[in-house]
């Protein structure tokens, strides 16, 4: 058991199939403050959010997933893919296999395909753990929960001695990646947004 010494207890959990709606709910909720989500989904908040929902919910099915939960409750969820994947899923996105819904929304589908096309370049061509969605409950977020999930995804990749690697375009995350060891490797603009591109070295890289 994984917990933040305080009750009620806050565990790590694989995510169940049943659990899917409950987690695309959550990081359609945390990501309703990226630029990127925005720029390419456009229209209401509301409608983005219920456009990333139906998103994740499709992401949630493939992957190495894992919740922070307390008393039954998903708190925060993060999805993580091992290289090559993340390229193939870079290629799908970019089909808009994984992202449907863009097809109906003006210009959508020609921005996600920069997106993703962006951050395909980026992505090492060398093995190591990608952290492709990472997310807390709006309302939850500063009381350590991201924290518990980023350490258990930094003892998951060390057993493994694998690197690690993540994209954001939202800047106060940086310091947060920056305690796990992540360090900025490359800069971007994407959809004339910045964008950071983060990169942790394995177990066996950084003299342990």
């Amino acid at each position: 058991m994984i917990s933040l010494n305080k009750e009620p207890t806050v565990e790590i959990e694989t995510l169940q199939p049943s659990e899917i709606v409950e987690a695309s709910a959550l990081l359609s909720q945390a990501y309703s403050v990226s630029p990127l989500f925005s720029a390419t989904l456009g229209g209401s908040i509301e409608k983005q959010r219920s456009m990333l929902e139906t998103s994740f919910k499709m992401a949630l099915k493939s992957g190495i997933i894992f919740s922070a939960k307390e008393e039954g409750k998903i708190l925060g969820v993060m999805r993580f893919l091992e290289w090559p994947q993340c390229q193939k899923e870079y290629r799908r996105f970019q089909g808009l296999n994984l992202l449907p819904l863009l097809l109906i929304l003006r210009g959508g589908a020609l921005r996600g395909r920069k997106w993703f096309s962006i951050w395909a370049k980026h992505d090492p061509n060398k093995p190591h753990m990608h952290l492709s969605a990472f997310g807390v409950l709006p309302k939850r977020q500063g009381q350590g929960i991201g924290s518990l999930l980023l350490d258990h995804f930094c003892k998951y990749v060390d057993e493994r001695k694998q690197a690690a690697y993540l994209e954001t375009d939202v800047q106060r995350n940086i310091r947060l990646y920056e305690r796990f060891e992540f360090k900025v490797v490359e800069e971007a603009s994407v959809l004339s947004f910045p964008n950071w591109f983060m990169w942790r070295d394995a177990v066996n890289t950084k003299g342990r």
